[in-house]
């Protein structure tokens, strides 16, 4: 028995255009040039990430929900300090107590890191059925005035159901890195124990986040597909996360990857976090893209510093 990507879906809350909230036309157009984002999502004042969590779980638990024997919850945009969002997901979402449920907080990163926990979950015959959610709201935390952050995040949430199934390995490998020596280049300053009485502020240093990503997710890349024998000929889709268009850009030259083979829509998705991966994953397999025995290599990379790949034989 393998564990197996069963179903995905996501939701994202009410779009914006950056277009019209940049005071020139000559500002967007040179934001534009760098991000490559038309639209982000922007959740409502009264809208947290545990509410966009339970839209995009219940468009797939229906008929599900006492099949569900873990939960796991990716965020970092937390409803409360205590107790964790997955306890309270647990009940909104009307699923059995007798679950395994937890917070991961993790960002960009984190759907490697939930799908790897989840397959270890279903691997150790602890589940059957782990509902993996990835929600955060990362623009409550951004003012206008925040140019480097403003014109990329988005608010959003996806949810995976990853069940136990007897057809071949879904998941080929999974590897991770971590260098917490750049924490305090992504970071929500005035949040936590060193809350200071001021609003909690995102502060990115996009230059320092791009060298990071430059010089390890290549090396990522090649090391999972050197570990299982691949080369990048035989990935039929790479999914980054989509950070900005600079950062994809320099990906597809650095890895010397085609066009074709890159996908994501950071035009009218924007930057959503954890989510970036598995809603472009959802709109392949919605746009029917990806085929029975497609290779896909996703990597999760940022915040922390932390990065994940995976690759999944579909």
């Amino acid at each position: 028995m393998y564990p197996s990507i069963s179903d995905i879906s996501y939701f994202l809350p009410k779009k914006i255009s950056l277009k019209k909230k940049f005071k020139t036309q000559r500002h967007f157009k040179k934001i534009y040039e760098k991000t490559g984002i038309k639209n982000v999502s922007l959740s409502s004042k009264k809208q947290t990430a545990l509410d966009l969590a339970i839209k995009s779980s219940n468009k797939i638990l229906k008929y599900k929900k006492n099949l569900i024997d873990a939960l796991i919850y990716v965020t970092q945009s937390p409803e409360y300090n205590l107790p964790s969002g997955s306890c309270i997901l647990q009940d909104k979402l009307g699923l059995k107590k007798n679950i395994i449920a937890f917070d991961v907080n993790q960002g960009c990163s984190g759907y490697i890191y939930g799908l790897s926990l989840a397959s270890s979950l279903i691997q150790s015959n602890q589940s059957k059925n782990v509902l993996l959610i990835c929600s955060d709201t990362y623009r409550k935390y951004i003012k206008d005035n925040n140019n480097s952050c403003f014109p990329i995040f988005a608010d959003g949430a996806s949810s995976t159901i990853i069940s136990r199934s007897s057809k071949k390995k879904c998941f080929v490998d999974f590897e991770f890195g971590t260098d917490g020596s750049g924490y305090m280049d992504l970071i929500v300053k005035n949040s936590g124990s060193n809350y200071n009485g001021k609003d909690p502020e995102i502060f990115m240093d996009g230059k320092k986040v791009l060298m990071f990503t430059m010089s390890n997710i290549p090396k990522l890349v090649n090391k999972i597909l050197i570990k299982n024998g691949l080369t990048k000929k035989d990935i039929k889709y790479f999914i980054f996360h989509q950070a900005s268009k600079v950062v994809i850009e320099n990906l597809k030259k650095k890895l010397d990857l085609d066009e074709d083979k890159v996908y994501h829509d950071l035009k009218n998705l924007g930057n959503t976090v954890s989510s970036t991966i598995p809603i472009n994953l959802r709109d392949l397999i919605k746009n029917k893209k990806i085929k029975r025995g497609d290779k896909i290599l996703l990597a999760g990379f940022g915040v922390g510093y932390s990065m994940g790949a995976a690759i999944l034989n579909w």
